[in-house]
């Protein structure tokens, strides 16, 4: 997908979510594959300690902390914070929720643009962070 950023900047926080959620499994997923012989069972199994909203609330606060974001992707991170969420989980608060939320919505803008380099690098320092 490449839309222009003022496009891009219009769609709702949870759409940039929403492509952004895909983006990220998608890159863990490569990631497992390029670097494990692992069967398909276990590499879910360790795709999950990536995907999942307390692993990427981590990853957002660390990010954050290391003030990765430009001003635009903190914009974009605030108002998917601040988005009114309808999903529910168990594994974690509803803070982690919003904060993997607001990480995803940054990544899916990055989609969104076609800005793959910058896509790239927010998913390798999530990983590390994670890691």
């Amino acid at each position: 997908m490449c839309v222009d950023k003022s496009h891009a900047q219009r769609l709702t926080p949870t759409a940039l979510a929403f492509l952004g959620d895909a983006a990220y499994a998608l890159y863990v997923r490569m990631r497992l594959v390029e670097n494990s012989d692992d069967v398909c069972g276990t590499l879910h199994v360790k795709a999950t300690k990536y995907v999942n909203a307390k692993a990427q609330a981590a990853a957002f606060d660390a990010l954050d902390a290391d003030g990765v974001f430009t001003d635009e992707e903190r914009d974009i991170a605030r108002r998917a914070k601040n988005a009114h969420l309808h999903a529910h989980t168990k594994a974690a608060t509803v803070a982690d929720y919003h904060k993997a939320t607001a990480l995803e919505a940054v990544i899916g803008y990055s989609e969104a643009i076609g800005d793959v380099a910058r896509r790239d690098e927010l998913l390798s320092m999530c990983c590390a962070a994670i890691e």
